[in-house]
């Protein structure tokens, strides 16, 4: 915000205000750094990686919500080109744990998707339990797409297993989205 109102702009678009966006770009770039994480999370390795900033973290939830199903569609009708989108989001179906904020079940409501709540142990998301789940609805028909691992739960600021449900995720082809809301901010500390 210092630094986007020192320059007085409007950043509602790249066309409204280049500099604005580039600014923005350069400094989620700057927090990937701080959180270090991987190069190919970061804009500036010239891959696919990079961000925005969103208004709030419900925003967020729901946007990666809908950059999934979006993605998901387009693999499945390249798979499938007989079936029509509807039949495609009919099938599908996005996790996360039965300790996730109200905002990803709401992200599943306006983006017109079934979410299915995974049981936690401690509080916590387990890589097993995830795969049990996706199995389950592989077996009934259905097409996982997406998953909320949560760095921090607000009741309770448990930490879901992002080590085990990550390589889940990876492996079923389903976008993991890392709710890091409430305590993600804690990872800048060296320790």
């Amino acid at each position: 915000d210092m630094l986007s109102g020192a320059i007085a702009c409007i950043g509602f678009t790249w066309i409204a205000s280049p500099a604005c966006t580039e600014l923005e770009v350069v400094m989620m770039d700057w927090l990937g750094k701080m959180l270090d994480l991987p190069a190919e999370f970061l804009a500036c390795s010239g891959g696919k990686g990079g961000g925005v900033i969103q208004g709030t973290a419900s925003e967020s939830t729901l946007v990666a919500l809908l950059g999934a199903k979006a993605k998901k569609v387009q693999e499945v009708k390249a798979e499938h080109p007989e079936w029509d989108e509807h039949t495609i989001i009919g099938k599908l179906v996005g996790y996360c744990s039965d300790q996730a904020h109200s905002s990803v079940e709401r992200a599943g409501l306006l983006g017109g998707v079934k979410l299915r709540s995974v049981p936690s142990e401690n509080h916590r998301m387990r890589g097993d339990a995830l795969e049990k789940a996706i199995q389950q609805d592989l077996a009934d028909g259905l097409i996982p797409f997406y998953a909320v691992v949560t760095l921090g739960t607000t009741n309770s600021c448990a930490f879901d297993y992002l080590d085990e449900c990550g390589p889940v995720g990876n492996k079923h082809k389903v976008w993991i989205h890392v709710d890091a809301a409430y305590a993600g901010s804690a990872f800048i500390c060296p320790e």
